[in-house]
């Protein structure tokens, strides 16, 4: 007789929680004091109380564990029964029926009897006090029963060759742990759950294989802390998700051997903003090793800051974020210093950066002089982020600090990692390298004829809008990904040759010599690149110095002469008035807000005031000549006459400086008029009309050709049913020629008649003879 053993198996105590202090996802992770210093300080619990709350957890979870082996009983087998008495019913010699049997080694059964062996209800015990009460098969406890060991643990439900298989139950005396699922062999195995206390709030629900939590399952802890997904020899391995309801974390990702490893999402909720469903919360998204967020990654903070980039055992790549920290109070300058450009004055002198001022900057810091375009960045820099199509390339998008100084970051990992790949920390180096070669020697010297002085700014300011509605008409699907619309060199050669502004004085060489001055890689002084992108920035700087080539002195003079005269550089008609502007990008302003799209307040007529800015300009010097003789009225008696001279010499040198900036302010204002709103524009507006007329064409000729094919259709069915009733008439004539037609010997001679045609000239013949007698 096999005795009640309890397997000697050691369980696995090595079963380790999410994190390196986490045996039990109840205490602070690894990363729990970091993290919790990121998000609220005063949160952290101090050192002593963890290592105490550390080792009563661990304490709890050999505790577990030994409760868990409690449940790991075996059922002896019933071999060699050899019978001391035995008192009930025999038939032929054999025990039958009801009866009761000593068995030699101690062991007892009461029940049904059938040829001798132990067949039908019965109840066995061992020696040692393990009980068995339910079916046997010839002298083999069989489908259902019920186990009492003497401990009081009990089993009850389906046993299959005297051992548990199948589905049931186990209660286990010493410790408050039960379970009920299925059973494979006397262990747990398939799908199963187990409650380790009485209350019901620690348990396992899932899937078992010998024993051993294996596949998917849900674990309940004490604490309320829930764990739902993959398990592998007794611990979280693979996907699955785990909330800490005792800290207000969750973390959903990658899982091996207990411990967050592999890409995942961990977050911390902070706190619930009152009257909102919304909790804070600080979160991160990207790669764990051992529990550490380590490698790349991104950190969503409460206050909408983000970071994204390498991380070493839960902490920012230290250089990097030091670069960055180092030279944040000139960024910051820089910052807003360009947002600033084109922009009126604010009350708090505050701006918020758009695309046209970072293209600015990039293309004042030579970023594209390392072979990478401006359109080549914009898509760098829009990776990831689900920015629509037709916004990657928007001059109009704002860009907060933030988003500024990771854009920097990004861009110099682009540029120079194949230089620094092996070595470490290379995104440190990466962006040290561009602010000691790019930023420092060039930001903040503005280029380029948008951004070259503040009146100037203000006034092209107003053909911003328009001049995007053109850019994006002209603009063509690119090849690569994301297909977004851009423009090539070509297409903006053939927008001004459609235009019809090619001449002799904007000529295809200019054009070539205008995008090459800030542009490197466009010509080498043989061969020229029209394969190059143009962003808008590039575009409208183009435009500004096309104006001056374009517009000629004559045309100038003749303008200013005739200021409503249609021939001063308008070919398509009368003046046509930039309307339509909606925004610009460089009235934006912060106001509580990330920033808006303020309208540019440009109408018709506020361009004739820019177009006639020179007569007010004239005018000026005449009437600001009588507060100077004032001046030198009062000084002619108190001063004698060599001061009196050098004062009227400075007067007059400022006046006549004055003078010239304003003419040529004004000469600049009428280039720019001439330019945009009487040929670049009216040149637009003329091919729109020429595209709809074409249009309107093509319709009409297609409307035609459809009525002509209707028109043929009924005349070929007219004729059609001519030719029917001529061949049916025909048909009659020979049918009453058949029958009048006399059969004898004369038809012999007959003769066949001319055809009436002939009859008709017969008979015309002698009418004519006739006349000519009288």
């Amino acid at each position: 007789m096999v005795k009640e053993k309890k397997k000697d198996r050691k369980g696995d105590k090595s079963i380790r929680s999410p994190t390196a202090l986490l045996d039990y996802p109840e205490l602070p992770k690894q990363d729990g004091n970091t993290a919790r210093q990121e998000m609220s300080p005063g949160t952290v619990p101090p050192l002593e109380m963890m290592l105490a709350e550390l080792g009563s957890k661990r304490q709890s979870r050999d505790d577990e564990q030994q409760k868990e082996e409690a449940t790991q009983y075996e059922e002896p087998i019933l071999t060699q029964l050899i019978v001391e008495s035995y008192e009930g019913e025999k038939v032929h010699g054999l025990y039958e029926g009801v009866g009761f049997a000593v068995f030699q080694g101690g062991g007892t059964y009461r029940g049904m009897f059938s040829e001798g062996l132990m067949h039908g209800q019965g109840t066995y015990i061992w020696a040692d006090g393990l009980k068995y009460e339910g079916d046997f098969v010839k002298n083999i406890p069989m489908n259902h029963g019920m186990y009492t060991w003497p401990d009081g643990s009990t089993y009850e439900g389906e046993v299959v060759n005297g051992m548990r298989t199948g589905f049931g139950m186990f209660k286990c005396s010493t410790q408050p742990v039960s379970y009920i699922g299925h059973w494979c062999h006397g262990k747990r195995h398939g799908k199963g759950s187990i409650y380790y206390n009485q209350e019901g709030t620690s348990w396992y629900e899932g899937d078992w294989v010998h024993n051993i939590k294996k596949g998917w399952g849900i674990r309940c802890y004490k604490s309320g802390n829930i764990y739902e997904g993959q398990w592998e020899n007794n611990r979280r391995h693979g996907e699955g998700r785990m909330r800490w309801l005792t800290t207000n974390e969750e973390y959903t990702g990658r899982w091996e051997k207990g411990i967050q490893n592999g890409f995942g999402t961990h977050t911390w909720f902070l706190k619930r903003i009152p009257y909102s469903q919304y909790p804070l919360r600080n979160e991160y998204v990207g790669d764990f090793v051992n529990g550490y967020r380590h490698s790349h990654g991104k950190f969503y903070y409460a206050s909408g800051a983000i970071y994204e980039g390498e991380w070493v055992s839960n902490k920012k790549h230290g250089m990097a974020e030091y670069a960055v920290l180092r030279n944040l109070t000139e960024l910051r300058r820089i910052y807003s210093f360009y947002s600033s450009l084109g922009c009126d004055q604010s009350l708090d002198n505050t701006f918020l950066m758009t695309k046209l001022h970072f293209w600015r900057f990039l293309k004042d810091c030579k970023f594209h002089h390392h072979k990478v375009t401006l359109a080549d960045m914009d898509r760098i820099l829009s990776v990831n982020q689900d920015i629509p199509l037709e916004e990657i390339h928007s001059p109009f998008t704002t860009i907060l600090l933030r988003t500024f100084l990771n854009y920097l970051l990004q861009l110099a990992y682009h540029i120079h990692h194949k230089e620094y790949q092996d070595r470490s920390p290379s995104l440190f180096l990466c962006f040290t390298k561009l602010m000691a070669e790019n930023i420092h020697p060039n930001a903040c010297r503005v280029k380029g004829n948008l951004f070259n002085g503040q009146q100037e700014t203000l006034y092209s300011m107003n053909y911003i809008d328009k001049s995007w509605e053109l850019y994006m008409a002209h603009c063509r699907p690119n090849v690569a990904p994301p297909h977004e619309l851009t423009m090539q060199m070509r297409h903006f050669l053939w927008m001004l040759r459609d235009f019809k502004m090619i001449n002799k004085e904007l000529t295809a060489t200019k054009f070539v010599e205008v995008i090459a001055e800030d542009n490197p890689f466009f010509h080498d002084g043989i061969d020229s690149n029209f394969e190059l992108e143009l962003v808008f920035l590039e575009f409208f700087e183009a435009l500004l110095s096309f104006a001056f080539i374009f517009v000629t002195d004559q045309m100038t003079k003749s303008c200013l002469n005739f200021p409503n005269d249609d021939s001063c550089g308008n070919k398509h008609g009368s003046t046509y008035m930039v309307t339509k502007q909606h925004r610009s990008p460089s009235m934006v302003t912060i106001h509580g807000s990330d920033g808006h799209d303020d309208s540019a307040k440009l109408s018709s007529s506020k361009l004739a005031l820019l177009f006639d800015f020179s007569k007010i300009r004239k005018s000026e010097p005449k009437m600001r000549k009588v507060p100077s003789d004032e001046r030198t009225s009062k000084v002619n008696f108190k001063s004698p006459g060599k001061e009196l001279t050098f004062l009227l010499s400075q007067n007059e040198k400022k006046e006549k400086s004055k003078e010239e900036g304003n003419e040529k302010l004004n000469m600049w204002v009428s280039n720019m008029y001439i330019f945009f709103v009487n040929t670049f524009f009216q040149a637009h507006k003329h091919e729109e009309i020429l595209k709809e007329k074409v249009q309107e064409n093509r319709l009409h000729l297609a409307a035609m050709a459809k009525q002509w094919e209707t028109e043929n259709e009924e005349l070929e069915a007219r004729l059609d049913s001519l030719r029917e009733e001529e061949a049916k008439r025909l048909d009659d004539e020979v049918d009453i020629t058949v029958i009048k037609e006399p059969v004898d010997t004369l038809s012999l001679h007959f003769m066949p008649s001319p055809p009436k045609e002939e009859i008709v000239v017969l008979q015309s013949k002698p009418i004519s003879s006739k006349k000519k007698k009288k």
